[in-house]
């Protein structure tokens, strides 16, 4: 009952909708901006550093193992 007078009236469809639409949008824009200030204020950033050296490292390692492999085929060839 309460839902069919609620979409006969466009006025307060219209403001609810609204509502509801500027509700999320202020949750999800505080949880985001929760993040990003939380993420510049971090200073222990040495993982992600080593991480990334990790994958440079096997970077190397992978086209040292192509290099050897070219050259095995060439001398079977």
């Amino acid at each position: 009952m309460i839902f069919k007078a609620y979409l006969k009236d466009p006025l307060a469809t219209i403001a609810v909708n609204t509502t509801i639409f500027i509700a999320g949008c202020l949750f999800f824009g505080s949880i985001a901006f929760i993040g990003i200030i939380s993420e510049l204020l971090r200073e222990d950033d040495s993982l992600r550093h080593e991480h990334v050296q990790q994958h440079m490292d096997e970077q190397v390692k992978y086209d040292q193992m192509i290099l050897l492999l070219d050259s095995i085929n060439q001398k079977i060839d």
